[in-house]
């Protein structure tokens, strides 16, 4: 068991609420009827725009109502290549995913299992690495607002081997998350800020302590488009940038560019993505 497999779970927790657990199946035999909407190839390039090499090919199914409801990613580094196939609900939740190695063996699945108001109750992630199979279960609990939103989320992960770790999500009555906390066995792994103007996301700042102490903050415009993300090293006493990240996007909204600076090298990495539609 590898503390990767907690963090990717910290991913899932926000934005999770879909449908009943019947309906899983069906809603994903739903959604393999539909066709590609979009084809985005994220390509490394020079300074004078040749590409360089191919870092990732995403394929999109959006539903008659414009809402994402399919993402299959496939990486690669180096000699690796594996992919993502995710499902989302109507609200464009994420509730199942499948990871594949490179030679399209199953490598990790997750799902999520709802009541019938809608909500997680439980979730399940398998991952395989050769003969090992590590299982990590997921129980949810929930405190309201008296208007009936969600004010705070409680995620329990219990795995044999680690024990058990504890994500609590605090929501404003608007429905947008503002704190996280993540504790491993009552030590604290993470937290998690988000920032908000008139209820439109301006910034997050997320502190990682699982091995070496470091912070990551992410800039957002209009509340979805993530134009810059900075990262620090606890060095001295003090957080030192260490890399910076800065995005583009072109009208319609999707991000068309991606320059990588590395503070400590000061290499230079850029990014182009190719769309076709």
């Amino acid at each position: 068991m590898k503390i990767r497999i907690i963090v990717s779970i910290c991913f899932l927790i926000v934005g999770c609420s879909s449908n009943k657990v019947e309906d899983n199946i069906g809603v994903k035999k739903i959604i393999d009827h539909l066709e590609v909407s979009k084809k985005i190839t994220e390509v490394q390039i020079d300074t004078v725009g040749n590409i360089l090499d191919t870092i990732t090919i995403e394929y999109l199914k959006f539903d008659n109502r414009g809402r994402k409801r399919f993402k299959k990613r496939e990486f690669w580094y180096e000699d690796r290549k594996f992919y993502f196939i995710d499902y989302f609900d109507a609200n464009e939740d994420l509730f199942f995913r499948e990871v594949f190695d490179k030679y399209g063996e199953l490598y990790s699945n997750f799902e999520a299992f709802f009541n019938r108001k809608g909500e997680i109750i439980k979730a399940i992630q398998v991952d395989k690495e050769g003969e090992t199979v590590d299982t990590i279960f997921m129980d949810y609990s929930r405190e309201y607002y008296l208007n009936g939103s969600v004010k705070k989320l409680m995620i329990k992960t219990s795995h044999e081997e680690i024990g058990e770790s504890m994500s609590k999500v605090t929501y404003d009555e608007q429905g947008n998350p503002i704190f996280e906390l993540m504790t491993m066995n009552g030590d604290t792994f993470s937290i998690q800020d988000w920032e908000y103007s008139d209820t439109i996301l301006q910034k997050s700042i997320y502190m990682n302590y699982q091995v070496d102490t470091s912070k990551s903050i992410y800039y957002f415009v209009e509340g979805k488009q993530l134009i810059k993300e900075e990262e620090f090293e606890y060095k001295d006493r003090e957080y030192v940038k260490s890399k910076e990240i800065n995005h583009k996007y072109d009208k319609s909204g999707d991000r068309i560019e991606t320059t990588k600076i590395n503070l400590r090298t000061n290499d230079f990495k850029h990014v182009k993505y190719i769309i076709e539609e």
